[in-house]
């Protein structure tokens, strides 16, 4: 694969991505920074010197050929040279799929100042490995109707399970639940909520409070909090979550805890709170 420097293709993004670069670092990408080797051993380097690295080096190392590891720890340096970095991570953007458009898209999201970022989220890669369209949850995510969202979420994902013309389905099915169609979901959720909801969000918070996550008896992902008897139930209540959740009529953004949304509900479930643990023990959120 080979990557051709050009203008950003987000045509509605020209002009906020030509006012980042200026902010981001000097320009001349294939000058030596201090995190690139330089051949000779020198400084400043002979006139026979070879930079090794520069923008060139990082596309080197996302070129196809080498291993997903190789490419994805690239991406991370792309930004170090400014406008080239944007860009190249744009055109990944534009032209890769899974994991690693994710997380060149992450990387140009968080490049952008807070007031740009509103720009970059019709952008958000929706990426379903069985086909879900998940443009009605962007949609309603963007528009700020975050419990109305919360049923749509429960909605695709028993559609993303395959359940999606039964009746009901189980927490066992959340198993079959892509790591794709996992993260296009936890992704709207957290980007257009500024990180106040997603299932990452739960997960960060349950570890930060010092949870522990195992399997039960029946290999079902569950968590306890070492040192005290409470359950998830009422550690979700500690949190503030349950409230929040069932009190729709007294919901906003403003007074919901952070990591209380989603929870999955939609049609006939069985397991209730249990379904969002399956989603929170996942590793690739």
């Amino acid at each position: 694969m080979r990557f051709q420097i050009s203008a950003i293709a987000f045509p509605e993004l020209g002009t906020l991505v030509l006012e980042s670069r200026k902010r981001i670092m000097p320009e001349n990408p294939n000058q030596p920074r201090e995190y690139d080797a330089v051949l000779g051993g020198q400084a400043p380097p002979p006139v026979s010197g070879v930079v090794l690295g520069g923008i060139e080096g990082v596309k080197r190392r996302i070129d196809s050929t080498h291993s997903q590891e190789i490419r994805i720890a690239a991406l991370s340096d792309a930004l170090k040279y400014g406008k080239a970095g944007q860009e190249l991570l744009n055109q990944i953007v534009l032209t890769e799929t899974g994991v690693l458009q994710s997380v060149a898209y992450d990387l140009l999201f968080e490049s952008f100042r807070q007031n740009e970022k509103q720009n970059l989220l019709q952008h958000v890669p929706l990426k379903s490995e069985v086909g879900v369209d998940y443009r009605s949850l962007r949609h309603l995510l963007a528009s700020g109707e975050w419990l109305q969202a919360n049923l749509e979420t429960g909605e695709k994902i028993q559609e993303a399970v395959g359940k999606k013309s039964q009746s009901y389905y189980d927490r066992n099915d959340l198993h079959n639940l892509s790591q794709t169609d996992l993260r296009t979901i936890d992704q709207l959720w957290v980007k257009f909520s500024n990180n106040h909801f997603g299932f990452s969000v739960q997960k960060r918070i349950l570890l930060e409070e010092g949870c522990k996550f195992y399997r039960d008896g029946d290999k079902l992902p569950c968590f306890y909090k070492p040192n005290s008897s409470d359950s998830f139930f009422n550690i979700y209540k500690e949190l503030g979550w349950l409230s929040s959740a069932f009190e729709t009529s007294r919901f906003t953004f403003k007074t919901a805890p952070i990591g209380s949304l989603p929870w999955i509900t939609g049609k006939e479930i069985r397991g209730g709170w249990y379904y969002q643990i399956p989603l929170i023990y996942r590793s690739d959120l």
